[in-house]
């Protein structure tokens, strides 16, 4: 036997066949011829099979002997691929592992780290080394890589049943789902053992559709449809009512704005300039009780347009970039613009909250109805209009279109409509 299959048999948990020289004892030439040595040892004798042991022993020690060798058949921790007590009595022979299959093995892979180390420890040292350090070392090394080949088989027989087990599911899951459903009335035929293409089940399946009473089922679809189409309706109102919950801040801010501008607030550059001088001036008594109104006036109209851009986010919605602050800027009124102007954007921005808001009522009312929200920015477009309505004034009809929409509560007095020029406010001697 080579040392390559001693170290094989090693691996795999098997002791090495003893070897016996079977040969007539030791003999010297005499007078007469050979004769057996006196002093010359006797050969020594080939091992005795177990079977034939067996026999020379009683019936209960052969049942402890063969259990004795029925433990060692049975693979141990790492000895993947040995012969077991099922495959050998199934007559299969047992799968024989390659060399890298063997060097993987946690035994192999611990006594490579023990020899590794211990070929390490055995290296020049700049101080003394004991043996026992040496084998302590080894011992270390080799526990690590023994419980690191473990946790390796642990893992990939873990993938593979969880490979499996997942398999398992999605066929499970697959069949389930391409499997028909079957009626109440097919199930009872199954289990009463009739067939239902038989002449009994047809009579039997036709007598209950025929029954007074029994309704088939056939709008399972849309009821599944309705109630998708009912949760999107839900969805979508809540995401409203987050816009307008930040939409009512701005709103008070913008009301506070329109009436100090419809008062005779000032705005504009200069005045935004001179804001600052006119408070040094406050501070130190130089401006008259009127003057410091009008500041007074003005440092509330810039508190309310300061107030506007932050809450113009929707909560929610993440961080603002400094692109989306320059485009809430220029949206919003700005002290630096004029009175006008930022009259004209507050009010507009202000009839655009009272639009959505009316929008969001409409909501309310169309879902009641119709369980959904389907059809619903077509009622919506009819009932409402638009945010600004338009009505030319190179259009001959469009006075009259202005009466009509004053008295249907499209527009009302206040509101910004368009000329087909410019933005102009609703007055009331314009629609009388």
């Amino acid at each position: 036997m080579s040392v390559y299959d001693r170290f094989n048999r090693l691996l795999q948990g098997r002791a090495t066949m003893p070897q016996a020289n079977i040969m007539r004892q030791y003999q010297v030439q005499g007078a007469r011829g050979p004769v057996p040595a006196p002093m010359a040892l006797p050969r020594p004798a080939p091992p005795q099979s177990p079977m034939l042991a067996n026999q020379q022993l009683s019936p209960l020690m052969q049942e402890v002997v063969r259990r004795a060798q029925a433990s060692r058949m049975t693979p141990r921790a790492g000895q993947v691929g040995l012969p077991t007590p099922a495959t050998a009595a199934a007559g299969q022979p047992a799968p024989e592992m390659t060399f890298g299959q063997k060097l993987m093995q946690p035994r192999t892979q611990g006594m490579l780290g023990a020899a590794a180390a211990g070929f390490e420890a055995s290296g020049y040292q700049d101080r003394p080394v004991s043996l026992g350090q040496v084998l302590g070392r080894m011992g270390t090394a080799g526990t690590k890589a023994f419980t690191a080949a473990e946790d390796r088989i642990a893992a990939q027989k873990s993938a593979a049943q969880k490979s499996v087990i997942d398999r398992l599911l999605a066929e499970a899951q697959f069949a389930k789902a391409t499997r028909p459903e079957t009626t109440s009335l097919m199930r009872n035929l199954a289990l009463a053992g009739i067939d239902p293409n038989s002449p009994e089940g047809k009579k039997i399946v036709m007598d209950a559709l025929t029954k007074p009473g029994t309704t088939i089922d056939l709008g399972k679809q849309e009821t599944q449809f309705a109630a998708e189409a009912a949760k999107a309706a839900f969805r979508r109102t809540d995401a409203v009512d987050k816009e307008i919950s930040t939409m009512r801040t701005v709103e008070n801010e913008l009301s506070v704005i329109e009436k100090l501008l419809a008062g005779g607030a000032e705005t504009g550059r200069i005045q935004n300039a001179l804001v600052p001088i006119k408070q040094l001036l406050k501070e130190v008594n130089l401006l008259s009780d009127e003057e410091a109104e009008r500041l007074g006036t003005a440092e509330l109209l810039q508190r309310s347009i300061a107030r506007i851009i932050p809450n113009m986010r929707v909560a929610g919605s993440g961080s603002t970039s400094d692109r989306e602050m320059e485009m809430f800027q220029l949206a919003a009124p700005t002290f630096s613009r004029t009175a006008e102007g930022n009259r004209k954007i507050a009010k507009g921005m202000m009839q655009a909250i009272e639009f959505a808001k009316e929008h969001r009522n409409l909501m309310d009312v169309y879902l009641q109805k119709n369980k959904n929200l389907l059809g619903f920015d077509e009622f919506a477009n009819e009932k409402q209009g638009k945010v600004f309505e338009t009505f030319d004034k190179n259009d001959p009809n469009a006075l009259d279109a202005y009466q009509q929409a004053y008295e249907d509560g499209k527009i009302k007095v206040g509101d910004l409509v368009y000329n087909g020029i410019n933005f102009v406010y609703v007055t009331k001697e314009s629609v009388q």
